[in-house]
């Protein structure tokens, strides 16, 4: 049996023995959670840990419990040493200089903290996004089993409050990007640092959430821009869809034709000269900011939402010797470049036509080109009969996305662009992919 007041010289053990004041810690941590000390604990600990562990509740207490784990019988060491809880408590906690804590009152009062903190900030918010995503954290702290609460009671409320804020300016501060700028530019600006919003980072996970299930303007352009409706795509693009990119060079436009550009002094004719050897060249939003183009010597502006039918186009053009028309292929999406093209175009008054997939995405493409550009961009074979004629080879719609159209044509105007074309989607079911009718498109296109 253990002698009573056989414990050794905890002070000095501590000092001699690195790391045991976590393992100690962590039983303390454990008696203020519960109101008692455990019966048994199960702790991780290096062998000079263990020994020293093992020398203040005995060998016959502490046991394996696995590699560098060990199992401390509490119970046992009081029932051997006639220690009371109370000694034990005020030894443990004298040695380790500790102050007694009731978790509980503490995470009540960072909850409060937090939550006065968080009605101050929706309070303040000025983007409707930033209203809905503080409202929401509000919403999850009064939750039973509140993830936001706990975060706070393991990091604190300032920690958490501080991610918050940041959310909410990164987006109220869109409402001011007019022009496409870099991520580590508008982290510089907005937040102080250009590395803070880092892709990949917490933040920008944060920030790209918070967009995606709050901000109506970011939800809209996802959708125009043909961002594909998966939760992970749609957060890595929900900055990008509002002007701010990671990578400049993503927001392109495949370009051929006659088409050129003056910026600071300088004629930029890439475009043309590779056009004039049956060539495709390849614009960066970057290259475009600031840029004025010449009016171009064609009759026409061609837009193809996808690559295959784009080439295939280009090729014919080059092999019937068609010069006077610009061709651009948007890549399955409304980007900033494409978009940049159009919008330095639009004042020229030329006829622009777009081609896309006969779905919802395909359309909401073009209806954003046409609004965002100022072009008058009209539809090329998407319409009714266009989807009839080859619906025999359409895929069905997902679930999600039949859902979404029904959305769409519900609140749909009968005179919007391609209104019929989503109707005769939404009631067969199916939508035809531009490639499955390149044939034919390629020969109405030309004309």
């Amino acid at each position: 049996m253990l002698e009573r007041g056989s414990l050794p010289d905890l002070t000095a053990l501590l000092s001699q023995t690195p790391g045991l004041d976590v393992g100690l810690g962590a039983i303390l941590d454990r008696r203020e959670r519960a109101g008692r000390f455990p019966g048994t604990i199960t702790i991780a600990a290096e062998a000079p840990v263990i020994e020293a562990l093992r020398r203040v509740f005995s060998a016959r207490a502490v046991t394996p419990a696995g590699a560098k784990r060990i199992r401390i019988d509490i119970a046992a060491f009081l029932r051997l040493s006639r220690y009371t809880e109370a000694e034990l408590d005020a030894l443990l906690y004298g040695a380790l200089g500790r102050e007694r804590r009731n978790p509980a009152a503490q995470a009540r009062a960072v909850r409060a903290d937090l939550e006065t903190g968080l009605a101050d900030l929706a309070a303040t918010a000025c983007r409707e996004g930033a209203r809905s995503f503080a409202f929401a954290q509000l919403r999850g702290l009064a939750e039973p089993q509140s993830e936001i609460g706990e975060r706070a009671t393991r990091d604190g409320a300032e920690t958490v409050l501080q991610l918050a804020r940041d959310v909410v300016r990164c987006i109220d501060a869109l409402a001011d990007v007019r022009d496409p700028i870099r991520i580590q530019n508008f982290s510089a600006r907005v937040l102080g640092s250009s590395k803070v919003l880092r892709p990949g980072g917490d933040l920008w996970r944060a920030v790209g959430s918070a967009l995606v299930d709050h901000d109506p303007v970011t939800r809209r352009a996802l959708d125009e821009q043909g961002v594909p409706p998966h939760r992970t795509t749609e957060i890595a693009r929900a900055l990008e869809v509002n002007g701010v990119y990671h990578d400049e060079a993503a927001a392109s436009v495949l370009c051929f034709g006659p088409l050129s550009y003056r910026k600071r002094g300088q004629l930029f004719d890439q475009v043309a000269r590779h056009s004039t050897l049956g060539e495709s060249s390849r614009l960066i939003v970057h290259q475009l900011r600031d840029a004025v183009f010449e009016r171009p010597p064609a009759r026409r502006v061609t837009v193809f939402e996808n690559l295959t039918p784009f080439f295939d186009y280009v090729d014919a053009c080059v092999e019937r010797s068609i010069i006077d028309e610009v061709v651009l292929c948007s890549g399955g999406q409304a980007n900033w470049a494409v978009v940049a093209v159009l919008a330095g175009l639009a004042r020229f008054a030329m006829p622009v036509r777009h081609s896309g997939d006969l779905d919802r995405s395909g359309v909401l493409i073009l209806r954003s080109l046409k609004k965002r550009s100022g072009a008058h961009v009209e539809p090329l074979l998407m319409d009714a009969a266009t989807h009839a004629r080859f619906v025999s080879v359409g895929l069905p719609l997902a679930a999600d996305e039949h859902r979404r159209l029904e959305r769409t044509v519900a609140e749909d105007a009968r005179d919007a662009p391609c209104h019929d074309l989503l109707h005769a989607v939404l009631v067969s079911g199916l939508w035809v992919e531009q490639e499955q009718f390149a044939e034919h498109l390629l020969e109405a296109a030309l004309q």
